[in-house]
């Protein structure tokens, strides 16, 4: 009787520290998906715009979830992401780099087998991200997915009006603010570049000017509400937010200061 007793004691024993170590495991899973999702750069629901590389070319492509299309900008050369969004003046926010990628695959192949060498690829994106962006891609239809080839010939003014009209951002254009641009360096020609880039995101710029002594820092200020507008800009550039009296010129003032001319996503 008592080894029974025991042996049922110990039985007891086994499945309780079974069960214990079974949920460490299931709040260490919960815990480190949450900080998986907390990570991801594609939410599902705003303009999304990504390069893709096979380490000899490069493409840029841009997902707008809302109208459900897809906007792809084949640049036939190996550069990186950062001068990919100089040379468009579109922001870029996520990048994937992996000899497997066939840059000709219908898009949800690519993604698809991007998902399958997640180990090997170069990217910002997790693997949510990336099942996030799969299935978007599946859905949009493959008359809605518009590509166009960047031939290095073509001038900025060129470039613009062929990237803008396929980047810019429907939620900034709903917003439907007046941008001014102030460069506070004495780099000339960086508010126009400025300019070119929030333009091809959807901003309304109605003023580019040159500041007559140079500013230290770069800001974005705001009147009224801190629209999304205001976060996107200050996602894109990095620019400190203030917020600023109503008797402004625009509803949005970005300067460019000293502190920012070392490495600027335009």
């Amino acid at each position: 009787m008592k080894k029974q007793e025991q042996a049922i004691s110990n039985t007891k024993i086994a499945i309780m520290f079974f069960m214990i170590l079974l949920f460490l495991v299931s709040l260490s899973l919960v815990f480190k998906m949450v900080l998986v999702v907390r990570a991801g750069q594609f939410d599902g629901s705003k303009r999304f715009n990504l390069t893709i590389s096979d380490n000899k070319n490069l493409e840029v492509m841009s997902l707008a979830p809302p109208a459900k299309t897809i906007a792809v900008f084949k640049l036939n050369k190996n550069i990186g992401s950062y001068e990919a969004g100089q040379l468009l003046k579109v922001p870029i926010d996520g990048f994937m780099l992996s000899n497997s990628l066939d840059l000709n695959q219908r898009a949800d192949s690519l993604f698809l087998k991007a998902i399958f060498n997640y180990k090997t690829l170069q990217t910002n994106l997790t693997i949510i991200d990336l099942l996030k962006i799969l299935i978007f891609s599946k859905t949009v239809m493959p008359s809605l997915i518009n590509t166009k080839n960047i031939s290095g010939d073509l001038t900025p003014s060129e470039i613009d009006k062929v990237v803008g009209q396929l980047v810019s951002d429907e939620f900034i254009e709903k917003d439907n603010q007046t941008i001014r641009i102030i460069n506070g360096t004495d780099i000339g020609g960086l508010g126009n570049r400025l300019a070119r880039l929030v333009t091809n995101m959807g901003g309304d710029v109605i003023i580019v000017a040159t500041e007559n002594s140079p500013k230290k820092a770069s800001t974005i200020s705001y009147i009224d509400q801190k629209t999304y507008t205001v976060e996107r800009l200050q996602k894109v550039l990095g620019y400190p937010v203030v917020r600023q009296a109503n008797n402004a010129i625009s509803d949005i003032t970005i300067i460019i200061g000293e502190d920012k001319v070392s490495s600027p996503p335009f």
